[in-house]
């Protein structure tokens, strides 16, 4: 149980908020409540910004939180889960569109690589390359709004219980805010994908600007993760519902390509070097940009599987799968609950290419036994997976590592998700 979860069950028992939710689907706490009965700062028990980070008893009993005035929050039952926009599987694996700069930015030493980018640089980097403008379809922005600021007064609807919301004076933070002649584009970024994000996030500022300006308020969410720029771009109203997605793309800079024989002759060179590993559980981390994403936080220190966790929004049992999985490919070591990066690792924090990272992993892989003789399966087939078949998979993990089949069948759905990952980021010619 996380710290959250405690901080809630606790302020729960203490309280007779549930009973005034049972019967009224709203009430109000203050922030000076949440400690008092929680034993938790107040902004880290209503940080919920995606659904692995709700506490339990939250998801238990249908229930939302939003500020609604500076130190004040309320509470409220919210049984189609409105607070949150989930992404669709088409949402996530869009087709990559390969970007030509506008300007070289090779030549600049501030952006030497593209990997550990934090929330802001990602998106300076996504200006500077002209990202931002092919996505906006705009030339001339410029960069006026950035940080924590408080709120105007506007009304929300809560259309799960009908009641409306005044909020007034609360902090919002923007990550970037571009205007144009004729618009404002705000812009929420998170390093790493998210499979849903709070809709307060881009709600809030949204709402807030419309107040302030005459222009349109364009609002974006925006992921950076391994080389790769999502940008989402809304339509939304006054109601906690009614965000709605209306245009998506995924650009990364130019690559470096190979060919099938380059990876041949890397499955070749790597028969005279196979290793088993032992002692480090068979993987079960299928974004493997996430992956990636977990070896460059420990490389810039965050090195435990809670720090890990809250940085990419996701529960600390993530934060281990994901850490084992650098572990299992050579990128990391595990130590006293302790994540440390090894050469191989800074080798692949290092790669300025996005294409450059993925042989780097494919080569990793051709040398562990189990992936070897997959990898051999993977290009002889032409690298079809729908010609592949989970018990031939299946085949070589019991050969390596001793699971029973249902675990085996379920660890097949990350070797599927990861040989899907090389055949897209290799830029094959």
């Amino acid at each position: 149980m996380s710290e959250n979860d405690q901080a809630w069950e606790l302020f729960f028992k203490e309280t007779n908020i549930l009973t005034k939710l049972d019967s009224d689907n709203l009430a109000y706490i203050t922030a000076r409540e949440l400690k008092h009965y929680g034993k938790r700062e107040p902004r880290l028990m209503a940080k919920i910004d995606t659904l692995a980070l709700q506490p339990k008893i939250f998801s238990e009993n249908q229930l939302s939180i939003l500020p609604v005035r500076n130190a004040s929050y309320a509470i409220f039952k919210d049984k189609e889960q409105s607070s949150f926009y989930k992404f669709s599987k088409e949402d996530i694996d869009l087709p990559i569109i390969k970007h030509t700069p506008a300007v070289d930015v090779s030549t600049f030493d501030s952006f030497s690589t593209n990997l550990g980018l934090n929330e802001s640089q990602a998106l300076d980097f996504s200006l500077i390359s002209s990202i931002t403008h092919s996505f906006i379809s705009e030339r001339d922005i410029w960069l006026t709004i950035r940080g924590r600021q408080f709120s105007s007064k506007f009304d929300l609807l809560l259309p799960s219980i009908n009641q409306t919301l005044t909020i007034e004076k609360v902090q919002i933070e923007i990550d970037a805010g571009y205007e144009s002649k004729n618009a404002i584009y705000i812009f929420e970024a998170k390093t790493s994908r998210r499979a849903d994000f709070n809709v307060r996030q881009l709600l809030y500022p949204y709402l807030d600007w419309k107040n302030r300006s005459k222009k349109a308020i364009v609002p974006i969410f925006f992921i950076y993760t391994n080389g790769l720029y999502y940008l989402y771009q809304f339509s939304i109203g006054s109601s906690l519902d009614s965000t709605k997605l209306v245009k998506k793309s995924c650009y990364t800079i130019d690559e470096y390509h190979y060919s099938i024989g380059d990876l041949w002759s890397i499955v070749n060179e790597s028969s005279s070097q196979l290793k088993q590993v032992i002692g480090i559980p068979f993987p079960q981390a299928d974004d493997m940009d996430k992956v990636i994403d977990t070896v460059s936080l420990v490389y810039n220190g965050f090195n435990s599987k809670k720090s890990i966790a809250s940085k990419l929004e996701f529960d600390e049992r993530q934060g281990d799968y994901y850490g084992n999985a650098a572990c299992y490919l050579g990128f990391l070591e595990h130590s006293q609950n302790l994540f440390t990066i090894t050469p191989l690792g800074e080798k692949l924090v290092n790669e300025k290419f996005r294409s450059k990272r993925a042989i780097t992993v494919f080569t990793a892989l051709a040398q562990i036994k189990v992936f070897y003789n997959i990898l051999i399966l993977f290009l002889g087939r032409n690298m079809d997976l729908g010609t592949i078949d989970n018990n031939e998979l299946a085949a070589f993990i019991r050969e390596e590592h001793q699971l029973n089949d249902t675990t085996i069948f379920r660890r097949i759905s990350t070797v599927k998700q990861w040989l899907i990952w090389l055949k897209n980021n290799l830029y094959l010619t």
